[in-house]
């Protein structure tokens, strides 16, 4: 299955954009203090990549993130 976020696969034109990591335990509530902002930074056909505030990206379940 490709890479895809909210139902949108994830595109070469996708790196560089912004998303938010919702951990499991937030419950899909994005103002939850753990959730993380970031951007793709690399993505395979399955997987994706997002920088948070290290140099390089973390590897990400893409059923965790949301667009924006």
């Amino acid at each position: 299955m490709k890479a895809q976020i909210e139902g949108r696969e994830v595109t070469t034109e996708d790196i560089g954009s912004p998303v938010t990591y919702i951990p499991r335990h937030a419950n899909g509530d994005t103002s939850h203090p753990d959730c993380e902002r970031g951007n793709i930074s690399s993505f395979t056909e399955d997987r994706v990549w997002v920088r948070y505030r290290a140099a390089t990206g973390a590897l990400t379940p893409t059923e965790l993130l949301v667009w924006g």
